[in-house]
């Protein structure tokens, strides 16, 4: 059965190691088995985050159960933290932290374009307790830069919260060499493994800077986590049952991931976007982020006059079982969106695709 070319900005194709994962019998989650692949997943998820001392959870839930567990465990109400919003999920990241009784200033900067540094800084002459930000926005298809953004919240004793949803394993993330706080990704992106996994890391110094007694909650609260894993450690590490079939998965996609390397499929992942970029930009498709900001994982593009987002979108689908996105927000009507992770960036896959948009436009 052709089941179609997903080429949506997650979840993304399985790699037949990981699909195998899914199909195998139920497994019990505990005993010598189970054990082995949790260390093995803990150390993984280190290398993935290039943060050696990290502390890292494997937390079962979507990406923003990720954004959830981090504002229990390290945010109070009435704790005052700084938004940066240059997309759709700048604004989702305002919008759940604010539903924790947080007090959230949005630093807001057009759609398509970086973050204003100059915004940030006055925001920042007030105390704030953390800087919240997306690493990739995915609606505009824009990589935010980390350093000078860690480096301006360090400054002013702000800790940082990083949405790495869909650069985790595509872009380079040294969360260990920028001392990045705190930062949640999901496994249906760059990962190509099923979702149902957020992975999360907590640098030290904020772990021991925070007071378990005061944090509210008990399964988004990382403190109950942590305690499983040093109480239960020895055969039931996590605090409730959890499917082995998706542990298992994202398991084996972490190995494939150390078995590419970092640095290779970083750079394979930028060329199959910029083949992309080039191929739609000879078809006389225009980028919405800047061209020092473009993604390696998601582009967005706005057609040429006369092509129709959803039209081309429903023609792809129809008549080539081909499957993408369309804009967010203000976007919405106006562009396209496409993947290039994990499995999806592939030069075959990306030239699949472009040959079938040349039938359409």
């Amino acid at each position: 059965m052709d089941t179609g070319l997903l080429l949506i900005p997650g979840p993304v194709p399985l790699h037949p190691r990981v699909q195998e994962e899914l199909g195998k019998p139920a497994l019990p989650h505990y005993g010598d088995a189970w054990i082995k692949a949790f260390a093995e997943t803990q150390d993984l998820l280190r290398f993935l985050w290039e943060a050696p001392k990290g502390k890292v959870f494997s937390l079962f839930g979507p990406g923003h159960a990720g954004l959830e567990s981090l504002a229990f465990t390290f945010l109070r109400p009435r704790d005052r933290v700084v938004v940066l919003d240059n997309g759709f999920f700048g604004q989702r990241t305002a919008e759940v932290l604010a539903t924790h009784r947080i007090r959230v200033d949005v630093v807001a900067s057009e759609w398509g374009t970086g973050f204003d540094v100059a915004k940030l800084r006055k925001a920042l002459a007030k105390p704030a307790k953390a800087v919240a930000f997306i690493h990739n926005e995915t609606s505009t298809g824009l990589t935010n830069p980390l350093d000078e953004i860690v480096e301006l919240a360090h400054a002013k004793d702000a800790f940082v919260l990083v949405d790495a949803v869909s650069s985790l394993g595509g872009i380079p993330f040294p969360g260990g060499r920028l001392q990045v706080d705190a930062a949640f990704s999901a496994s249906q992106k760059c990962l190509a493994a099923p979702a149902g996994i957020s992975p999360i890391l907590v640098a030290p110094s904020l772990w021991e800077a925070a007071d378990p007694k005061t944090v509210d909650g008990w399964y988004l609260n990382l403190f109950t986590w942590d305690k499983y894993q040093r109480e239960w450690g020895e055969w039931h590490p996590t605090p409730t049952t959890i499917s082995s079939n998706l542990f298992y998965a994202v398991h084996r996609a972490l190995v494939l991931v150390k078995e590419e390397g970092l640095q290779a499929r970083f750079d394979r992942h930028a060329r199959a976007a910029a083949r992309l970029r080039e191929g739609l930009g000879q078809l006389g498709f225009e980028a919405i982020a800047a061209p020092d900001l473009v993604s390696n994982t998601v582009t967005c593009m706005r057609p040429p006059t006369g092509i129709d987002p959803s039209i081309l979108a429903r023609g792809l689908q129809e008549r080539h079982n081909i499957f993408i996105s369309g804009g967010l927000g203000p976007l919405r009507g106006k562009t396209i969106r496409i993947g290039t992770m994990g499995t999806q960036a592939e030069p075959e896959v990306v030239d699949r695709f472009l040959a079938a948009v040349k039938t359409l436009v």
